[in-house]
């Protein structure tokens, strides 16, 4: 077998590898993703573009599928078949003004790929997790009537999707592209109240199981023109389109006895009657629309710089009708990457891109007063496989959520990102065997 050949096979076999045991961890993500859909995942389904800072809006190469900005479809390399894969780990520290406690967590990052139909239209297709739900949140205060209380809040799952997207090509300067994506998934809550000094008071507990099924439509548009010697600049901008994401919602009320607070959790409880049970097949999220610009300059293979700006009307999010009270979220972002030498004849380590970015965003938590702000820098490289244009890509994000005034959380994390990007000329003809 051919080296370039094995090489592929291997990069193939290892992007499965990674992402099947990606699906099997457990995910534990933020106190904050109890409000809303969950922690909203980023739209940067791409390692390369995670190491310089999240942009996204103004990204388009040749050998990069980037679903933040679906015109940049148009941009992939007639003749090459793209496929990316990638897992992500990550490590919190979470702390109030006088607790802090650890967690950490492993999931599957994206799998895409992305190819040419014709000069003028390419096509791409991939799923990733869109939204995150895990938090377990103990409480206790005290009442007058009945003495110490305790509150207990879980949830788990989160949303995914799977996206089909397609590009076009308008002449020789722009392009303009469609992502069309179906959502699905879990969220499961529960909110667990006990009464630790009362024999008399039996515990309560409300369960919520929203399940999604539904589709939800992103726009991009791209310019893309040289403006100097060897200097490529590319303006792009992206609309996410306002809608329903419909569902199924079951409600479940019981009453319980637990032997302690401890078991509040579910390790040991006795069920003693059921309140009340109800299905509504007709809930749904009503999902804010969202608007997105960047730029990007570019020199030849040399070295690239971004910087984006997004805003999305989060204060319109409802659930079955009821605005939950969020607030607009909005997020900058800067980033670049640098290739000292881009020859085979190079050493190794000079045909490495080294990236760097940052990150600053707003996000639609308000709570208490206090908005809930998100900031961090993150870092990269790519790793070149030999003898093919195939690399492993990592990024390092390092960052923190939240603040620790009046009682609230802060989250300190370091995220740790590994993709396989695998680039194949897959549509030459052969004129020797």
């Amino acid at each position: 077998m051919k080296q370039p050949l094995l090489n592929k096979w291997i990069l193939t076999a290892l992007a499965i590898v990674l992402c099947g045991g990606a699906f099997a961890q457990a995910n534990v993500d933020s106190p904050y993703s109890m409000f809303g859909i969950g922690q909203v995942r980023n739209k940067t389904m791409n390692t390369r573009l995670k190491g310089m800072g999240g942009v996204t809006n103004a990204m388009g190469d040749k050998n990069m599928v980037n679903p933040g900005n679906p015109a940049s479809y148009a941009m992939i390399d007639t003749l090459a078949f793209l496929f990316d894969a990638g897992i992500y780990a990550k490590s919190s520290n979470f702390s109030t003004s006088n607790l802090s406690e650890r967690a950490s967590s492993a999931s599957l990052d994206y799998i895409s790929m992305g190819f040419s139909l014709t000069n003028w239209w390419k096509m791409s297709m991939g799923v990733q997790p869109y939204s995150n739900v895990g938090y377990n949140i103990l409480t206790t205060y005290h009442s007058d009537q009945v003495g110490n209380c305790a509150e207990l809040f879980k949830g788990e799952g989160g949303l995914n999707q799977v996206y089909w997207g397609n590009a076009f090509r308008l002449g020789k300067h722009f392009a303009v592209g469609v992502n069309s994506s179906f959502v699905f998934g879990d969220s499961k809550s529960t909110t667990t109240l006990a009464y630790p000094d009362s024999a008399y008071i039996i515990c309560s507990r409300r369960s919520r199981d929203m399940m999604v099924r539904s589709f939800m439509f992103d726009y991009g548009v791209m310019y893309q023109g040289n403006v100097g010697e060897g200097l490529t600049l590319n303006v792009g901008a992206t609309y996410n389109q306002k809608i329903n994401l419909h569902g199924k919602q079951t409600t479940f009320i019981r009453t319980i006895e637990a032997d302690d607070i401890e078991s509040l959790s579910g390790v040991t409880e006795y069920l003693i009657d059921t309140v009340s049970y109800s299905t509504n097949n007709n809930s749904y999220y009503s999902m804010p629309h969202a608007f997105g610009f960047g730029v990007s300059l570019k020199r030849d293979n040399r070295w690239m710089v971004g910087a984006d700006f997004n805003w999305s009307q989060w204060s319109t999010f409802a659930r079955n009708g009821v605005n939950e009270g969020l607030q607009d979220s909005w997020s900058v972002a800067v980033g670049g990457e640098f290739l000292p030498r881009s020859t085979a004849l190079s050493s190794y380590w000079t045909r490495v891109s080294y990236r760097l970015g940052g990150f600053y965003e707003q996000t639609f938590l308000n709570i208490n007063g206090h908005s809930i702000n998100k900031m961090g820098v993150t870092m990269g490289m790519s790793l070149p496989v030999p003898r093919t244009l195939s690399k492993v890509d990592l990024g390092l994000e390092i960052g923190n959520c939240g603040t620790k005034s009046d009682n609230l959380i802060k989250e300190s994390y370091v995220n740790l990102s590994v993709g396989v990007s695998v680039f194949e000329r897959w549509f030459v003809k052969r004129k020797y065997k």
